[in-house]
């Protein structure tokens, strides 16, 4: 049985004609015809005698009338319910994030004052390159790297994200990378095919490499560790204090918050937008490199 069918028979048989009770459901007298007849075919019972003056219910009708008020009645207090808990700050909120260093360094701290501030609303992050579906719900909110966001979601860029070389304090000391004969090593990624170009750009292209890494984290840890040189997210870079940045940020992809228009209208939603947003712009000079002086030469 169609639900939307069940409220066109509640609206006739309350109205005192059924083109009242089509202009009270903003639909045509044929469509409410049209659709009395399918839930009588669906039924296999004819629910309204139709009469000169109008239709009236016949014994069918009668013992449907009830249980259409019923589901009628729940169905709307189902609504209040929801529409109560959305207004209150208690719940959980899925955030997305394409990569988990964006739920560390700066953004870690952001997120845990976010759930220190708001410690009824449970906060779940999931970290995948895999774009969930916010209309689905697979999400309520996501941090994304896009050029052009969905026309569907409603958000705002937070910034571009930038890279810059870092390495490790005493590596950079010991193995000198501007010298022209340094033995520094590049702590790599993509495919190991000659040089890259985003090594060419660098001011290190004369470095060879340890070795290709396509995760963030291996490539902190590795560079960290003493391995070698890498060219990271200053985001990441800058929240290190055993490091040092090596070269100038340089802009790669543009970070999104994201959410889709239905749920804008949640507390949950509504207190973490104006979070992040209170934030933005310190949020966009993490992004771009700016939020901490670092020096851009270790050892020249």
């Amino acid at each position: 049985m169609n639900w939307d069918d069940l409220k066109i028979f509640l609206a006739v048989a309350e109205a005192p004609s059924m083109r009242i009770a089509a202009k009270g459901l903003r639909i045509s007298h044929s469509t409410v015809s049209r659709r009395i007849e399918a839930l009588e075919g669906a039924l296999g019972a004819r629910l309204f005698d139709r009469l000169p003056d109008g239709y009236r219910l016949t014994r069918a009708g009668e013992e449907l009338l009830p249980i259409a008020l019923k589901t009628d009645e729940c169905l709307h207090t189902f609504g209040r319910s929801v529409a109560g808990r959305d207004d209150m700050l208690c719940g959980q909120l899925r955030l997305t994030l394409p990569d988990p260093m964006l739920a560390t360094g700066y953004f870690g701290d952001i997120l845990i004052a976010f759930m220190r501030q708001y410690p009824d609303i449970h906060l779940r992050i999931d970290d995948s390159l895999q774009v969930f579906d916010l209309a689905k719900r697979e999400a309520d909110v996501a941090i994304r790297f896009t050029a052009a966001p969905p026309p569907h979601l409603i958000g705002r860029k937070l910034g571009t994200l930038h890279q810059a070389v870092y390495g490790a304090r005493d590596y950079v000391a010991q193995h000198r990378p501007h010298d022209a004969d340094s033995d520094a090593r590049w702590i790599a990624w993509g495919e190991p095919d000659g040089c890259p170009e985003w090594i060419k750009e660098t001011p290190f292209p004369h470095l060879k490499q340890l070795g290709h890494f396509n995760s963030p984290q291996i490539q902190l840890a590795m560079i960290k560790q003493g391995g070698g040189i890498g060219y990271i997210p200053c985001l990441m870079g800058d929240c290190q204090k055993d490091l040092v940045r090596l070269s100038e940020p340089a802009p790669t992809l543009d970070v999104w918050l994201l959410s889709h228009s239905d749920t804008r209208s949640s507390a949950r939603m509504r207190v973490f937008r104006q979070f992040i947003g209170d934030r933005a712009s310190e949020i966009e000079a993490a992004l771009a490199g700016r939020l901490h002086a670092r020096e851009n030469t270790a050892v020249s």
